[in-house]
Formats: C-alpha cells, sequence, structure tokens
C-alpha cells in the first residue's frame, strides 16, 4: 500500500471513528461543511444531495471518490443516507449507514484488472460533535467495526473467497480538530479487541488460511494539514506547508496462526507476542520511527524448510530517525536494533552442536547509534531525487556515536562504545571517505573459550584457530578477568590509525 493510500485510508477512517464536549456551537451543516472541506484536501471527489428536515440534515446519494496516483485506479466509498442531526445542548449527531460500501479497481503490474467490493460496517455507532466552527470535537463509540471483502475480480474472473475481514470490538475515539492557518488535529483511539480472518479457499492448488487477534489497542497522535488542499504525492510540498503528525499504537498481547499450501509445499505457522508498541512522526526537520516487542515466541515448518524452525526474544525493538530535507545544519540521526533473550529450539542447535558443547544461554543483538547529518537533496523531491541515480551523494555525516554494541552468543560476549567526528573537506587522508577522528572501546569475554569449542565441533580448523588469535593479540590486549580482551581502535588528528597505542595506518 503506497503512502498516498494509507493517508487517505486513515483520513476518511478518521471522520468516522471520532469526540464530546459540554458545550458547543456548532450546526449541521457547519460539520458538514467541514467534512467535505476535510476530505477534498486529501484529494477526495464529495457528492451528494442535500435536504433538511427540522433538525435533521440528510445527505442522499452520497459518494467520496478518490483516484489513485499515475492513473493506477480509484476508491469510492457510498454514504448514502449519513444524517446530521442538530441536539438541543448544541451539539450535532451524525448517523451512518449500518453498511458502507466501499469499491476500488486498479491494475495489476501485469496490466491486469482488479475490482471489488468491502464492505465497512458498524454496530451500536454514535458519533457526537461539539465545540464550534473552527474547534470541533468528535465523540465516538461503537460496539464494533468491521471490514470485510465483499467480492474481488481479476481480469472479469472472481476470486473465490471463504472469508477476508477485520473487526475491532468496544471502540470509543476522540479527535480535537481546530482550524486556522492549518488543520490542527489531536485524535485518541482504544478498542478492547481486534481480530483478523483470511480464508482463501484453493485456487490452481494454492490454499491459505491466517487468523490473528491483538488485545487492549490504543492510539494517541497528533496531525496538522494545509489548509486548501494538498497532494500527498508530493511531499516536499507538504512539509513546507506545514503538514506534521506523530502516532503511537500500542496493543498488549496478539497471536497470529496460518497455514496453507504454496506451489505444492504445505505449510504452517503461529506466533504470540505479549504486548507491542509503533511510534511514527514526521515534520519538515525529521522522519522517525520506533517500533518494540515483549514475548515473542513464533514457530514455522513446512514451506520447503525440512525441520521446525522456532524464535523466541523476551524483548525486541528497531529504531530509525533522520532529517528531511535540506539544510546548512547538521540534525540528529539515530538506528537502533534490539534483539535480546533470543532463544531456539533444541533441534535446532542439535544439527550445528549434536554434543552439546555450546552453551545454550539466551542470546542478544543490541545496536544502537545516533550521530549528526545534514541532507544535500531533498530526498521527496523527485527530480532532486533523480540526482542520486547518477552518484551524487544524498548527504553529509558530521558525527558518529556508538552509544551500544553487544554481540552475545554461545558463551562469548562482545561489547563496545565510541565516537566519531567526520572531516567532509578533507576525502584525501583516508580515500574516498571524510576523514574520521575519534575511538571505539571493545571488550571481548568467552572469545578464547568460544573459538575452543569450534575447534573441538571441528567447525573450525587448527590453523584459522590460529590465524584468528594473531589478530586478536594485534587488536587486543589482556583485561581483567579470565577469557577478556580489551581493545580502543582509535584515528587521530594526523589521520593515523592505532589500536591500543600502536599504529595500524
Amino acid at each position: 500500500m503506497t503512502f498516498r493510500q494509507t493517508l487517505l485510508s486513515t483520513a476518511a477512517m478518521a471522520l468516522i471513528g471520532a469526540p464530546h464536549a459540554a458545550f458547543a456551537d456548532v450546526s449541521a451543516q457547519d460539520v458538514w461543511s467541514d467534512w467535505k472541506s476535510y476530505m477534498q484536501a486529501f484529494g477526495y471527489n464529495v457528492e451528494g444531495s442535500e435536504a433538511t428536515s427540522g433538525d435533521t440534515l440528510t445527505i442522499s446519494e452520497m459518494k467520496m471518490m478518490v483516484d489513485l496516483p499515475d492513473e493506477e485506479g480509484s476508491v469510492s466509498i457510498d454514504l448514502t443516507g449519513v444524517t446530521f442531526t442538530n441536539m438541543s445542548d448544541g451539539s450535532v449527531e451524525i448517523k451512518i449507514p449500518e453498511t458502507m460500501p466501499i469499491s476500488f479497481k486498479f491494475n495489476t503490474e501485469k496490466d491486469e484488472p482488479i475490482e471489488g467490493v468491502l464492505d465497512y460496517t458498524n454496530s451500536d455507532l454514535s458519533i457526537k460533535v461539539s465545540g464550534d466552527p473552527a474547534n470541533m470535537t468528535y465523540q465516538t463509540n461503537a460496539a464494533e467495526l468491521a471490514l470485510a471483502v465483499r467480492t474481488v475480480t481479476v481480469a472479469g474472473t472472481t476470486i473465490p473467497l471463504n472469508a477476508v475481514n477485520m473487526k475491532l470490538g468496544n471502540v470509543t475515539s476522540k479527535m480535537e480538530m481546530k482550524i486556522g492557518n492549518l488543520r490542527e488535529v489531536v485524535q485518541s483511539f482504544a478498542a478492547a479487541s481486534l481480530s483478523y480472518d483470511i480464508d482463501i479457499p484453493p485456487i490452481d492448488g494454492n490454499t491459505f488460511k491466517l487468523v490473528g487477534s491483538m488485545n487492549a489497542l490504543n492510539f494517541d497522535g497528533t496531525g496538522a494539514y494545509p489548509m486548501g488542499g494538498f497532494d500527498p504525492q508530493d511531499m516536499s510540498a507538504m512539509l513546507k506547508a506545514g503538514f506534521a503528525f506523530t502516532g503511537m499504537f500500542t496493543h498488549q498481547g496478539g497471536n497470529i496462526d496460518f497455514d496453507g499450501l504454496i506451489d505444492g509445499e504445505a505449510m504452517q505457522g503461529k506466533s504470540t507476542t505479549q504486548s507491542g508498541s509503533l511510534k511514527v512522526a514526521m515534520d519538515a526537520d525529521q522522519l522517525h520511527y520506533t517500533a518494540a516487542a515483549t514475548g515473542l515466541t513464533s514457530n514455522m515448518t513446512g514451506g520447503g524448510i525440512p525441520l521446525p524452525v522456532e524464535i523466541n526474544a523476551e524483548n525486541s525493538s528497531f529504531n530509525f530517525k533522520m532529517p528531511v530535507g535540506t539544510s546548512d545544519e547538521a540534525k540528529d540521526f539515530e538506528f537502533g536494533i534490539l534483539l535480546g533473550g533470543f532463544t531456539t529450539s533444541e533441534m535446532l542447535w542439535s544439527m550445528v552442536d549434536p554434543t552439546a558443547q555450546l552453551p545454550r544461554d539466551p542470546a542478544t543483538l543490541n545496536i544502537d547509534l545516533a550521530g549528526k547529518a545534514k541532507l544535500l537533496i531533498d530526498i521527496f523531491n523527485p527530480e532532486e531525487a533523480a540526482k542520486m541515480e547518477a552518484g551524487t551523494a544524498p548527504g553529509e555525516v558530521e558525527s558518529l556515536e556508538v552509544r551500544a554494541l553487544q554481540l552475545k552468543a554461545a558463551g562469548a560476549d562482545l561489547t563496545g562504545k565510541g565516537a566519531f567526528t567526520f572531516d567532509n573537506s578533507d576525502m584525501e587522508t583516508i580515500p574516498g571517505m571524510p576523514k574520521p577522528t575519534g575511538a571505539v572501546e571493545l571488550k571481548l569475554t568467552g572469545g578464547n573459550g568460544l573459538l575452543d569449542k569450534l575447534v573441538a565441533m571441528g567447525l573450525v580448523q587448527d590453523e584459522q584457530a590460529m590465524g584468528a588469535r594473531m589478530m586478536m593479540g594485534l587488536f587486543a590486549v589482556a583485561g581483567e578477568g579470565e577469557d577478556t580482551l580489551n581493545s580502543k581502535i582509535e584515528v587521530n588528528e594526523e589521520g593515523h590509525v592505532l589500536a591500543n597505542g600502536q599504529r595500524l595506518r
């Protein structure tokens, strides 16, 4: 799914899943007019016939339609019969049809037309809007919100589907929209449960079934959107116009089960997590993703793999942050990946270590980097981004900090930290790269013991082990404690590379 499709879908659902204030001075016409303005800013063409009876404004034959980029296709949402009713307390109550069809059509890479209909349904849905025309608050509650694929055709042939659906249970949502130079949005969302089911019957001998769920979903986010319309495909212009958003999604446990038959190969799998989170932030200065999970367990069999594969991790995370847009000043960047308490099955261990010479202790991989960099090219501007294909460097790194480094497995533990600065005007001291200055300190415990075990197992030859020990002797010195090596790799102002004070270059 493209960024534009995601953004448009989010905007559509936001209007349906939204907020209650104690005092209000907003009318049905105000809310309807703002709906149109909001969706038109996201590229939708909004149509509908208005009719007022008493305190109720009814929109018949209402549709929201949007063309996908590069004539890839279109999406049409049928909201016929939606009503806006002025309440006695000055708020507006919105009624949505219990079933809202969403039609789509696009072409595949093979130029085959795909068409289909999704049904968006609701149960006990309540939407109230309060505030004033420049500052509206939407409050939404629903026993259930669901999305299901009704039909799909490819090149005129109907694809059989037993089920493709998703359901949210016990939903509450609040969204505040303040209109000024920008449309500023603050939103919170909670659902007791999420469940999804994909069941595809045999197609050319292939089958697939996936069932999953999550518990206690929560979302909190903010956004700023340029007034008067914008093009989500022109991200550079959007950011310069003030577009920004942050969002944090969390859940308290989930599971996935799947099985299928693909090209004659049966496959089954299952995974669970105790909790998880995903945060995304973007504005004119940065793009930032973070994700984390605890209590991950997973296993898979089949699919051409001759034995079951089991992977477990007590905690795992990913962090990525980079500057966006060109600037004369360097800005923060980050990269991190953590796989903590990693274990696998004894069956996999026994393939490489049948006599159990290696410790089976949980492994850890932790890389945490940060620094300063500046972009020389606007990567969201297609014309600028094309320069990278011609070999133009997109930016410059001015500093790098190794905040944490750890690789722990099979009885050995490598840790490190350090920092470097880079002189981008000097590409001669170390040919082909900016001149670095700084140092990194490393510590290895259990390295020789692991090497001895690998030799005993026949995985490493004596000559190879001797070469490895010679390299460790060159770059490291004995540290405190048994089987401990320390190393400090330094690049000084003269461009000399030193290991523990001994010049290597």
